[in-house]
């Protein structure tokens, strides 16, 4: 069940992105599939601004149960969200290929690390085809700006580095992928 939980909300997160410059006849919103659901809008010919939101993937872990056995502590990130100013570059002078530098405020917010301010960075590359239709992919970082709370006591726990925090100056990882049209 907790798999077709994970399926759904990847399904369920098919998005809006309104970011980049598209360097394609003006357009000036993108609509794609995405992990989070995007909107922005371009404002000038090389800079966009960028908003998004969607849920995390379902996570779990073990923990110890207080009867000595081990039971399941539910540590998802809850919802993710971030505000990003755009910065795009053309690769060829069709514009069919472009690079992009992202930053901006983000957060993650849910029941078990709480509301979690955080800074991210991002490099993107679109690939445009067929004037409208348009593929994205963004790798980036996010480093947290206050400490989250814990999601299970120091006490319970049965791995080495538990209990996961999200800690000032520490981060992850963040990836994107996308399919989608611009007008």
């Amino acid at each position: 069940m907790r798999m077709i939980g994970a399926v759904a909300a990847l399904v369920l997160q098919a998005s809006l992105l309104a970011a980049g410059p598209s360097s394609f006849p003006d357009h000036r919103w993108t609509l794609h599939g995405d992990f989070v659901v995007n909107t922005g809008r371009r404002l000038g010919p090389h800079l966009a601004v960028e908003a998004t939101l969607g849920p995390g993937l379902p996570t779990t872990m073990a923990a110890r149960a207080p009867g000595g056995g081990t039971r399941v502590v539910d540590v998802d990130s809850g919802l993710h969200g971030a505000l990003l100013l755009r910065l795009n570059r053309k690769l060829t002078a069709s514009g069919r290929t472009a690079l992009s530098l992202a930053l901006g405020p983000s957060f993650v917010s849910g029941d078990a690390f709480g509301t979690v301010p955080m800074a991210r960075a991002e490099l993107g590359f679109d690939l445009r085809f067929r004037r409208r239709w348009i593929f994205f992919y963004g790798l980036g970082y996010e480093s947290a700006l206050k400490t989250s709370r814990s999601p299970i006591a120091a006490s319970d726990c049965i791995v080495i580095g538990c209990p996961p925090q999200y800690r000032p100056g520490k981060g992850q990882v963040a990836s994107r992928v996308g399919l989608g049209v611009t007008f």
